[in-house]
């Protein structure tokens, strides 16, 4: 993400690790729009602080679910 800052418009991370805070903050400061999508006890409140939207992967399980059928 460092390297390729400028090719972002908006990004979605699949995490809830706070070592990704750097590089959000990074992408923000270049207008980017971040989404983070996480489960709510496993997301670091420095990461949810820095996102524009944060997406319950509990409130999406329904849609993204592998069924056995």
């Amino acid at each position: 993400m460092f390297n390729t800052v400028d090719q972002y418009d908006r990004v979605i991370l699949f995490s809830g690790d706070g070592d990704f805070e750097r590089a959000i903050e990074l992408l923000r400061s270049k207008n980017t729009h971040i989404t983070v999508v996480s489960t709510e006890g496993m997301i670091a409140r420095e990461l949810r602080n820095v996102t524009d939207r944060y997406i319950d992967l509990n409130d999406i399980r329904t849609h993204i679910e592998k069924s056995d059928n």
